[in-house]
């Protein structure tokens, strides 16, 4: 009996959150935009802002400019003010749930650090959403230089979302979703939507992913993002050579590699029917594939095998000819549709071997099938990659025509 009143009282004093702060007395970071210390400076403009968001550094160059969006913890949600003293988010149109201040600086940790300086709370990672880099920034550094820091703080989350953009980051964490929730959190539901649109390259490419790609030396492909006007879009995607940015390839080719890889739990492929502007929308539901290395000789090649089910989604027949749910209308559907999926993946895999970026894991393949060739190749991979065959075969069947026939 003795022993359980100690323990209570133990207990009694040693409960609770010691380290508790009320959500009002935290700035929660939703978003952070990477780029170049002198990105949006012309020569004459913006001198005392430079000024004002940054801080005197004993070594080294001022190399990166830091955003941060932060979430308004306020009645109403009102327009926010920036570090610059305009509204956040301005390019969406009305006022949005948060605000975005800016710091320079090579430290990424030391710049954020000194981001206290514009900020009447302590900032708060644990809820961040996205990081979303310029081309100009990962050009001068690489990848894995910037992201080192989110890799190593235990607030940061591994699932945030990494986007990389050809302009300017800071305005994609500015814009204002026309649901006008946080930006952040719009930001990195686009990429959740990879599962349905095979044109987004976000499937298993969050900051955990990436970081042990890096780490095992892989090549890498983060999404592209983009905002022209009013629209954001998440298009096509970035290739790293391993940590180096190589290029960008498109939508096309990102749903060819993703067809190889099996990322994707939906998508659409469209083909034309049997005369001039007709169109026929193949909704593919469930696929298979198998990727085999083959070792002739001096000579590799390798065999992809795909096997797809799916439905007849839309038909557009400007003169109705054949019937959706006529067999010899099917089977025809089926073959443009295999010939279309075969004619996608190699697009993919050619524009990925014009960059130098194994994306398709030729090379994992290759150890895993013939660790003995691998290991007379692997140090002139570089050079033999770019022209490695890929053969493919196709099967394609319509499980349904959908409601209407």
């Amino acid at each position: 009996m003795v022993g359980v009143l100690i323990m209570v009282a133990i207990a009694l004093t040693i409960s609770g959150c010691w380290d508790r702060r009320e959500l009002q007395d935290r700035n929660f970071v939703m978003a952070v935009a990477i780029d170049t210390a002198d990105a949006g400076q012309r020569p004459g403009e913006g001198k005392k802002e430079a000024k004002t968001e940054t801080f005197v550094q004993p070594n080294g160059v001022k190399r990166y400019r830091v955003s941060l969006q932060i979430l308004k913890i306020a009645k109403g949600g009102g327009g926010g003010q920036g570090s610059s003293g305009q509204t956040s988010g301005g390019q969406g149109g009305g006022g949005g749930k948060t605000y975005v201040i800016s710091n320079t600086g090579q430290s990424l940790f030391e710049v954020v650090r000194d981001m206290l300086g514009q900020s009447n709370k302590s900032l708060y990672f644990e809820h961040i959403q996205a990081i979303i880099i310029s081309e100009a920034a990962v050009r001068e550094m690489g990848v894995k230089p910037i992201i080192d820091f989110f890799l190593r703080d235990a607030e940061m989350r591994w699932r945030i979302r990494l986007y990389v953009t050809p302009g300017e980051a800071r305005p994609l964490i500015e814009y204002v979703p026309p649901s006008k929730e946080a930006g952040g959190i719009f930001l990195a539901n686009i990429a959740r939507n990879h599962i349905k649109d095979m044109h987004i390259a976000a499937a298993r490419i969050d900051l955990g992913n990436v970081g042990t790609q890096l780490d095992n030396k892989m090549d890498i492909a983060i999404p592209r993002i983009e905002m022209a006007g009013n629209v954001v879009k998440v298009r096509g995607a970035a290739l790293f050579k391993k940590d180096k940015f190589v290029g960008y390839i498109d939508e096309r080719a990102v749903a060819g590699v993703r067809m190889v890889r099996v990322t994707e739990k939906s998508g659409i492929i469209t083909v034309p029917g049997d005369r001039e502007g007709d169109v026929i929308a193949f909704e593919l539901i469930r696929h298979d594939t198998q990727l085999v290395p083959h070792v002739d000789g001096d000579n590799i090649y390798f065999t992809l095998d795909i096997n797809m089910w799916g439905n007849l989604g839309e038909y557009q027949a400007m003169n109705r000819v054949s019937s959706a749910d006529d067999p010899e209308f099917v089977r025809r559907v089926e073959q443009k549709v295999a010939e279309e999926v075969k004619r996608t993946v190699l697009y993919g895999k050619n524009s990925c071997q014009s960059l130098g970026v194994d994306m398709l894991y030729f090379s994992r393949k290759l150890k895993l099938y013939y660790p003995k060739t691998w290991d007379k190749i692997k140090d002139n991979w570089d050079e033999i990659y770019p022209n490695v065959p890929l053969v493919v075969s196709v099967n394609v069947v319509i499980n349904q025509a959908g409601e209407h026939k």
